[in-house]
């Protein structure tokens, strides 16, 4: 009995994660990449430490897929497929989810499919980022609530254990990324709706609270204590509670990595309800297309019928779209995937509501006239609630079916190896023991084929965040240390380049391209024009008299 429940919950979810993962496949990147994408590739190999808020179980996860997986290809790949198979079951979680909500098997896969293929999702599906793992445990995490929802109101007294594994993956959750605190109005809500007197029951709260407290501090005591092995990649070294700068303002340490302090600049004030509302709105139906419209025609069947599921949903989807419209960081359509698993399971409800509706008619038609003395006209219609779930489920999926060949264009990474191509060039044109003073989208692929390849070991690649742990002060401050005693070069932004070049002489060196790279010349070398951010070569000769 119990294997056929498991199958008829589960082949949702397997037929919603291999079909995500068989496309995500094709697609992913082959390589490694720039940005955070190449630190992620390097964290795991070389079980380092990642930038705030240092995501210690996706390190650990990532290690061990770089052994497990070594069968698949180098270990950039590795991570990157680790990504898709991360993806794929968040998709598979979230059937799981739908079908125990609904009851309806078909429903599941197509919400699976509706979020594993929604163009966010696919394109982060294919390369080495935290935010997969994120998506994953909260799909989890919904699904274990659930259970435990549902046992309760059956007075099953097994209940407990699935709120025990609630908090434990909850840990694990917080243990990856911080905006799993985000979750938790969501979650007392759901608990105290599920069952009021909860607390009352000290016990289970405090064995759920102790679950959760040790789960969340084992990973992230992981932190200080490989931090103080000094591993290749350590990012605000952590062993330390802070760390001072040259000015006395705190610029690492434990709290520093994990409350994530350099980023307190980056929030923006909140927009206006009308401009919020807009943007949200605008993100979803990129998504989703006219399944966005179901989403809100299912905020309200929700409110009606699944009460305490939609105050749980509800509030995850609230305030983490309230942070994350108010947080100011490059690309964060990442901070989106959970807001957007949501909006699929709302979109599910009123179709369930709908196909039991359906399904009563068909009852009472049934009791009304006996078998094989209902009118021709009427038993055509009699079979029509048999089949409506496949049409309706086919149809719910259309959108996303037409589109596919355009989405699958437009994600595609399987050519995207820019980054290597600029690696190989980079370290093909630098001179022994250089040192180069880079910014994070370019020190992240040199650190990766340093660390993880073994490529280039006598050169020094000076980072933003390094530069503040050497007590370096500045790029000016990098570069006046090791002028006249290694050779120095510069990968900056324009603007920086300029300001740089007003300060020191600047050639261009030749043969990389997609990001350039500036050697910073003795002082008593000039160079034919002034640099500036238009393309063209510069030649390094005596100064002008």
């Amino acid at each position: 009995m119990r294997a056929a429940h498991f199958l008829a919950v589960g082949w949702p979810a397997l037929g919603a994660g291999l079909l995500c993962l068989a496309l995500y496949v094709p697609t992913l990147m082959p390589d490694v990449g720039f940005w955070d994408t190449a630190e992620f590739q390097a964290i795991g190999p070389v079980l380092g430490i990642a930038h705030p808020t240092g995501y210690p179980a996706y390190t650990l996860l990532a290690w061990l897929a770089s052994v497990l997986l070594q069968p698949f290809g180098a270990e950039a790949f590795r991570a990157n497929l680790l990504n898709a198979l991360l993806m794929a079951a968040a998709a598979g979680l979230l059937a799981v989810a739908v079908t125990l909500l609904t009851r309806r098997r078909l429903l599941g896969l197509a919400a699976g499919l509706l979020l594993g293929l929604a163009p966010t999702v696919w394109s982060n599906a294919l390369r080495a980022d935290a935010h997969a793992l994120h998506l994953t445990l909260v799909a989890l995490l919904l699904v274990t609530l659930l259970v435990w929802s549902a046992r309760r109101r059956t007075g099953d007294g097994r209940g407990d254990g699935w709120l025990l594994a609630s908090a434990v993956i909850y840990g694990l959750a917080l243990g990856n990324h911080a905006l799993t605190l985000l979750l938790a109005p969501g979650i007392a809500a759901f608990l105290l709706l599920t069952e009021p007197g909860l607390l009352r029951r000290w016990r289970l709260v405090l064995g759920c609270a102790a679950a959760l407290a040790l789960t969340t501090v084992v990973l992230y005591l992981y932190l200080p204590i490989r931090s103080a092995m000094d591993p290749p990649l350590d990012y605000a070294d952590p062993q330390a509670w802070i760390n001072l700068g040259l000015d006395g303002s705190v610029i690492g340490g434990f709290r520093y990595l994990v409350l994530g302090e350099q980023f307190r600049g980056t929030f923006s004030p909140l927009p206006s309800l009308v401009d919020g509302t807009r943007l949200v709105w605008h993100q979803l139906w990129l998504e989703l297309g006219p399944i966005a419209i179901l989403s809100l025609v299912g905020v309200v069947v929700g409110a009606r019928r699944w009460r305490r599921e939609s105050a749980l949903l509800g509030l995850w989807f609230g305030i983490t779209w309230g942070f994350a419209l108010g947080y100011q960081n490059a690309s964060i359509e990442r901070y989106y995937l959970v807001p957007l698993m949501v909006a699929v399971l709302f979109a599910m409800l009123p179709l369930a509501l709908a196909l039991a509706g359906l399904e009563r008619l068909a009852e009472r038609r049934r009791e009304r006239w006996p078998v094989g003395r209902m009118p021709r006209g009427l038993e055509i219609r009699s079979v029509l609630p048999r089949t409506t779930p496949v049409v309706l489920v086919l149809a719910l999926l259309a959108p996303t079916l037409v589109s596919l060949p355009t989405t699958y264009q437009r994600v595609d990474a399987s050519d995207d190896r820019g980054a290597r191509v600029w690696l190989d060039a980079a370290f093909a044109v630098l001179e022994p023991d250089a040192v180069i003073v880079s910014w994070w989208s370019y020190s992240t692929p040199m650190w990766y084929g340093q660390f993880v390849e073994g490529r280039r070991e006598d050169i020094l690649v000076l980072d933003d965040r390094t530069i503040l742990d050497d007590g370096l002060g500045d790029v000016y401050g990098a570069i006046d240390r090791y002028l006249g005693e290694r050779p120095v070069y510069i990968i900056r932004l324009p603007r920086d380049i300029e300001a740089v070049a007003s300060r020191y002489p600047l050639a261009l060196v030749q043969g990389v391209p997609g990001g350039d790279v500036w050697r910073v010349l003795p002082g008593e070398v000039g160079y034919d024009r002034g640099v500036t951010s238009q393309p063209g070569p510069v030649t390094a000769g005596p100064p002008p008299p």
